[in-house]
């Protein structure tokens, strides 16, 4: 299948599989079983009901006469077959797996992008609302700053117009002190 990744273990298994199928029989597997209880019968049947591979002496005298048999290669056939196609039912649902670790894979990363330029659009937007906030500070700060030298400066003149109007009171409270101790009237009445 195109555009998956590829299993390299299943594949492994597939080809150990394909070896052991293209080769011949060991020296062993060539020589034929032998019943267990009619040890000079070659077992060449299989008996479906128990499922257990049995010689011709055994279906018709034995422990299986009551059974269902078929011949042996049809059955082996039958069974590698099956084998065969639950392999490759397996490898196709791993392909399956695979397609979907790669998609979610995929899918992380895509949400990792998605993330991170959020964080970043924030903290640019973040850095432009503190941009404009201390532009706005220094601006009410200077204000503030104008308006307190401004009052300063007010109640200073009020003190030094209050301080000539004090000092020109004592000037007159002094004055006045010094005509009530003028002793002699046609003074003190000019």
């Amino acid at each position: 299948v195109y555009g998956l990744q590829r299993n390299l273990l299943v594949e492994n298994i597939i080809d150990i599989y394909k070896q052991e199928s293209a080769r011949p029989l060991h020296a062993k597997a060539e020589q034929h079983l032998m019943c267990e209880e009619h040890e000079d019968e070659r077992i060449n049947i299989y008996c479906l009901r128990c499922e257990a591979p049995t010689c011709s002496l055994c279906k018709v005298f034995g422990a299986h006469k009551d059974c269902e048999v078929a011949p042996l290669p049809a059955v082996y056939q039958r069974q590698k077959s099956e084998l065969s196609d639950g392999i490759a039912m397996l490898v196709a649902g791993n392909d399956r797996i695979q397609a979907i670790i790669t998609q979610m894979e995929e899918i992380c990363r895509t949400i990792e992008d998605n993330g991170r330029r959020q964080k970043q659009h924030l903290g640019l937007r973040f850095d432009s609302l503190y941009s404009i906030l201390e532009e706005r500070k220094k601006e009410l700060l200077q204000s503030i700053a104008r308006e307190q030298e401004a009052k300063v400066q007010r109640v200073r003149g009020l003190i030094r117009q209050y301080g000539d109007h004090l000092e020109a009171s004592s000037k007159l409270v002094e004055s006045a002190i010094q005509a009530m101790e003028e002793p002699q009237m046609a003074v003190y009445l000019q």
